[in-house]
């Protein structure tokens, strides 16, 4: 993995070469997908099939395996992702199991690559934290005006609780300005209290607030995030 200290984009954030390395060096690790689609996919499906024409955008898709296993229930997916390596190996991915999906390589913290009301629904499932609080609401505002109205914005975000697991887990972690976390190797993140998540949220309807949690296979905690779902308003 790259020592990414010199990988910041001018936004404070941790750019396309920390992340081309990450799924670089993903690709040589047992990781259970199964366990990750359950806890952060699944856990928003019943909110997702009451999306009428189940078009959905996946923000920050990585490698795929959430568009792909939407894609399999009959969701029109589009993803985009920073990264080129995770792009590709998300179109790999949808080949293999015969699924169309629409994959661009697009840094979600500029404007995104879609017009107006594209989408019913836009997912977004540990990404969000990854940007400065005034990012996080322009990548906010730009999913509001790409989904159509009373469209759905489904998301998770790491806790301000995960603090001390992500110290253990990937140290050193030194403070940055705006809230903002370096851990080690380079990843960029910040970390959400619930009024937090209000903020960002603001001027949507809230349908979804609460915690969640990744365990260890003995039973420990591993992660603590916000799982989160609001909807545009109608007029």
């Amino acid at each position: 993995m790259t020592d990414a200290k010199e990988s910041l984009s001018p936004g404070g954030y941790s750019g396309v070469e920390y992340w081309d390395a990450y799924h670089e060096e993903a690709l040589t690790r047992d990781i259970d997908r199964a366990v990750k689609l359950k806890l952060w996919l699944e856990s928003l499906l019943p909110l997702l099939e009451g999306v009428e024409d189940r078009r959905v955008l996946d923000l920050g898709c990585g490698s795929g395996h959430d568009a792909v296993a939407l894609s399999r229930q009959g969701f029109q997916v589009s993803g985009c992702d920073i990264s080129g390596v995770a792009i590709e190996e998300a179109r790999a991915l949808a080949r293999r199991q015969g699924q169309a999906i629409e994959l661009l390589r697009h840094d979600i913290a500029t404007p995104l690559p879609y017009a107006d009301a594209t989408f019913s629904a836009v997912i977004c499932n540990l990404t969000l934290h990854m940007f400065t609080p005034e990012t996080g609401q322009g990548v906010t505002a730009e999913v509001k005006r790409c989904l159509e109205p009373g469209g759905l914005f489904a998301f998770h975000v790491n806790s301000t609780e995960d603090l001390p697991y992500r110290r253990k887990l990937q140290p050193p972690v030194r403070r940055l300005e705006n809230g903002m976390y370096c851990l080690g190797r380079g990843q960029t993140m910040r970390f959400f209290s619930e009024a937090d998540c209000r903020d960002l949220l603001q001027g949507w309807e809230l349908v979804l607030l609460q915690p969640a949690q990744m365990l260890r296979a003995d039973g420990g905690v591993q992660k603590r995030a916000w799982r989160c779902a609001a909807r545009q308003p109608l007029a």
